[in-house]
């Protein structure tokens, strides 16, 4: 159970982040789990969605971005890459997904 896991993970982590595909994410942020709502658009290839997801949120929070906004970029970063095939995106598509951020 989802309840089960994000309690278990508490007791290891000071904080975590569980991808949930289309149902977007949980973040815990060591004081209040945050539910990350996901960027609905029609997914061509989901490979490398997590990998997206986790370096788009990273690269937020090495910025000192709080947890939130780092997550709405990887979410956004994610649902870009799943609208076609690969697990790549241009320099282009990264730029526009941060300039849409702001």
């Amino acid at each position: 159970e989802l309840d089960d896991a994000v309690a278990y993970l508490k007791t290891l982590s000071r904080e975590f982040v569980i991808t949930r595909g289309p149902r977007g994410a949980l973040v815990w942020n060591g004081q209040d789990l945050l539910a990350i709502d996901p960027v609905k658009v029609e997914a061509v290839d989901t490979v490398g969605a997590g990998d997206m997801f986790a370096g788009a949120f990273l690269y937020g929070r090495c910025r000192g971005w709080d947890h939130r906004r780092a997550a709405d970029l990887a979410s956004a970063a994610a649902a870009k890459l799943v609208t076609r095939l690969g697990p790549r995106m241009s320099a282009a598509e990264t730029q526009a997904v941060l300039r849409d951020l702001r």
